[in-house]
């Protein structure tokens, strides 16, 4: 028996890169306890990876388990504070559960360096849009489509943000 067998420090990268490619693929396919166990199999240590942990919150909320993925997103985001994807997602957990009110709180607790960014903005104005505070969700939707015009459609076809756009001009 190998002593620290289960840390696996022998794993090649592109072992790594094979197991999220499919893993990617089977959750592409809807496959997610296929996804799950190709994630399982990964070594402790790569378990640790910023796209690991984002793959394993994406397959978590492919299958409805809102709850352990914002957690998990959330406590990433800690650890990488400047990966994007752990804010939306914990976000987006948290607005599956309908609780819009912790989904802002992901957003404000985000360093300053997105808060200047079309993300930050669209993503608050949603979910001030969903809390009833509709002059501060249209003040975010208007910076959000002022740094990114696209956001024009997709708010226009966002029903939480639908009715809040109506005044808004690109």
């Amino acid at each position: 028996m190998k002593l620290f067998s289960s840390l696996d420090f022998d794993t090649e990268p592109h072992a790594l890169r094979w197991a999220l490619s499919f893993a990617r693929g089977y959750l592409e396919l809807g496959m997610f306890a296929a996804a799950e166990k190709e994630l399982s199999r990964l070594s402790v240590r790569h378990r640790c990876y910023a796209d690991v942990i984002e793959l394993r919150v994406r397959v978590m909320i492919a299958r409805k388990r809102f709850a352990p993925a914002a957690w998990l997103a959330r406590s990433a985001s800690k650890i990488y504070p400047g990966v994007a994807e752990f804010y939306v997602l914990a976000s987006e957990a948290y607005e599956a559960m309908n609780r819009p009110e912790d989904a802002k709180a992901v957003w404000i607790a985000a360093p300053s360096l997105f808060h200047v960014s079309s993300v930050f903005h669209y993503n608050l104005a949603r979910y001030e849009a969903q809390l009833g505070n509709h002059l501060s969700a249209r003040e975010h939707i208007t910076l959000a489509i002022e740094l990114d015009p696209a956001n024009q459609d997709r708010a226009e076809s966002d029903p939480r943000l639908r009715a809040i756009v109506g005044g808004v001009q690109r």
